[in-house]
């Protein structure tokens, strides 16, 4: 699912990214200059990480002028220091400059190193991304910090599974759920759907869903309280597709709802995308079982209660390559319609003669 706008890395961007890395550097700042993605600008660390952020990061966002900056943090994973990855796309810039950024974001990440990337954030005003808009965007996921690839597979194993399996039996009897529960675990692949799991809507979302049907806003974020056993509203921020790549959080599960106006056959049209994102295997089971389960009846919900037609469903587990032109091509698939008629094959080539004539035996045998 990526649509790049062959934009890379110089080499000496190469190698600094790789010196980063280690450690050394606090905050660089990174712009696209003749069609390659160069370094603007950087600075080593001054203080701990969340004192030197607005001194930093602040004085690099320039207006009408967008850029990508990374930010390290002073936490570590099993690869390394962990870096913010920050997209600065200001309302004022032109448009086209915003779509090339947006679409060479996945370039950038790929060669930085997406492991070494704890959180993204995408912003168009300074307040989204100073730092109490950083601490707020944590908020809004709500979610602990990231474990290491050996803790998160050891608590799998250890706790969440058996712990699964009980809590969703037990919550077959509450008049919130009703599920069935079938578990397949395997090696490479774990599956679990709870079929009729239904957590309703608080008023929020309610309220949001009929601002979307009013078409007064035209993207919902939605989660699950699993504590709670509801679906709440994240957010309702007005979005333009260049932006939808960045509100795909990188951490946890969410639903979205989005309606993409685009131009098909020389008409400008609306279509409502619902956008079911699950980060892989860095949410724990019970969270992928829970999302999974819930989607369905949310989405009957939405068509049946709020009059709101989803015309493409889809599940991605980032925002990566979600541009323009993948949406247009879910939104209208390619239609081959058209089969292959085959013909009736030819004879050899060349005169073929004449036919032959099969004459009647005489009474000698011979022929007539």
């Amino acid at each position: 699912m990526s649509h790049q706008t062959g934009i890379d890395a110089t080499p000496e961007l190469k190698q600094f990214l790789a010196r980063a890395r280690r450690g050394s550097i606090r905050i660089m700042k990174i712009i696209i200059s003749n069609e390659e993605l160069v370094l603007d600008s950087y600075r080593e660390p001054a203080q701990s990480w969340d004192k030197d952020y607005d001194q930093f990061l602040l004085p690099l966002l320039t207006p009408q002028e967008p850029c990508y900056i990374l930010y390290r943090l002073d936490s570590q994973n099993a690869q390394g220091y962990e870096w913010l990855f920050i997209a600065w796309s200001p309302d004022q810039s032109p448009v086209r400059q915003k779509m090339m950024y947006a679409a060479t974001r996945a370039t950038l990440k790929k060669e930085f190193g997406g492991g070494h990337i704890r959180d993204e954030m995408f912003g168009t005003v300074e307040d989204d991304l100073c730092f109490q808009g950083y601490i707020r965007h944590r908020s809004s996921c709500s979610s602990p910090a990231p474990l290491t690839a050996a803790e998160q597979e050891l608590q799998r194993i250890k706790v969440t599974e058996d712990k699964v399996v009980w809590d969703e039996r037990r919550r077959i009897a509450t008049p919130t759920a009703r599920a069935k529960v079938t578990m397949e675990f395997g090696l490479d692949k774990r599956a679990q759907t709870l079929q009729g799991l239904a957590f309703p809507l608080q008023e929020d979302a309610k309220r949001a869903l009929q601002q979307l049907q009013q078409k007064r806003i035209n993207y919902i974020q939605l989660r699950l309280d699993v504590e709670k056993e509801t679906i709440e509203l994240v957010h309702t921020k007005p979005t333009e597709t260049h932006e939808l790549p960045f509100r795909i959080p990188t951490d946890s599960p969410r639903y979205h709802f989005f309606i993409f106006k685009h131009s098909h056959q020389g008409q400008p049209q609306e279509a409502l995308v619902f956008i079911y994102s699950m980060p892989g295997y860095t949410c724990s089971i019970k969270e992928r079982m829970l999302y999974s389960s819930c989607k369905n009846r949310l989405l009957d919900e939405v068509e049946r209660d709020y009059q709101l037609e989803v015309t493409k469903k889809m599940e991605i587990d980032s925002g990566d390559g979600l541009t323009e032109d993948f949406l247009y091509e879910e939104v209208h698939p390619m239609e081959h319609t058209l089969k292959q008629v085959f013909a009736k094959p030819r004879g050899p080539g060349g005169k073929r003669g004449n036919k032959r004539l099969i004459k009647e035996a005489g009474e000698n045998g011979e022929e007539n």
